[in-house]
């Protein structure tokens, strides 16, 4: 079998379970149209600019979510040595005490769990700019990972160009996932961070990177 048949590495497994499969009654809600600092610190100025992302309570249907506090997210820059952004985002609660789920609203230029805004993490994949020895590594090593979990996702969930698509071309690599969308998407920004969106609201948890 020649190295071109081979199947792509699995990716590891924080990229492939859900909140539903950890039990996580709340988590993370992505705005998806939030794709700037502007925009996202004009809704951080009012609770009600991020509630009707939470609202209603995506786990008991609650009508009524209580904003709660803050927490900062310290994203770091590109390449070695670079400095450290603060972004401040909220968290919300239901207000249903049987439920009580907390939810924590990230916009959508933020790359969950890495600490880098998607633009980073994209530039760095694609080798436009530099980032730590170890850090790009392990991103590569994701980028370069089987996406089937992905595909079926999308497949399953979605209408229109997109499964047909995906449906042709098996295994793929989540790179090779990206390059398949990028015709139908034609996102105006990051690539990454709108696919990365689109991945969590179909399936809580499940990451691209």
């Amino acid at each position: 079998m020649s190295a071109g048949t081979l199947s792509p590495p699995r990716p590891p497994v924080c990229l492939t379970r859900s909140y539903l499969s950890r039990g996580i009654k709340g988590g993370t809600v992505i705005a998806e149209d939030v794709v700037d600092r502007d925009e996202h610190g004009e809704r951080m100025t009012h609770p009600d600019g991020y509630r009707s992302v939470v609202a209603p309570c995506g786990r008991c249907g609650c009508a009524r979510v209580h904003a709660l506090c803050f927490r900062e997210r310290r994203l770091r820059g590109g390449s070695p040595g670079a400095g450290v952004e603060i972004v401040s985002v909220r968290l919300f609660r239901c207000a249903s005490k049987a439920c009580d789920a907390v939810f924590t609203v990230l916009p959508a230029f933020i790359a969950r769990h890495l600490w880098r805004s998607w633009k980073t993490v994209e530039e760095a994949c694609k080798r436009k700019t530099a980032a730590p020895r170890t850090t790009l590594r392990r991103w590569l090593g994701r980028y370069r990972s089987d996406a089937s979990q992905l595909v079926q996702l999308f497949t399953s969930s979605t209408e229109g160009p997109v499964p047909e698509i995906l449906k042709h071309a098996r295994p793929l690599t989540r790179r090779a996932f990206l390059d398949a969308l990028a015709p139908v998407l034609r996102v105006p920004r990051s690539m990454f961070a709108s696919v990365a969106g689109w991945i969590h609201r179909l399936s809580a948890g499940i990451r691209l990177m």
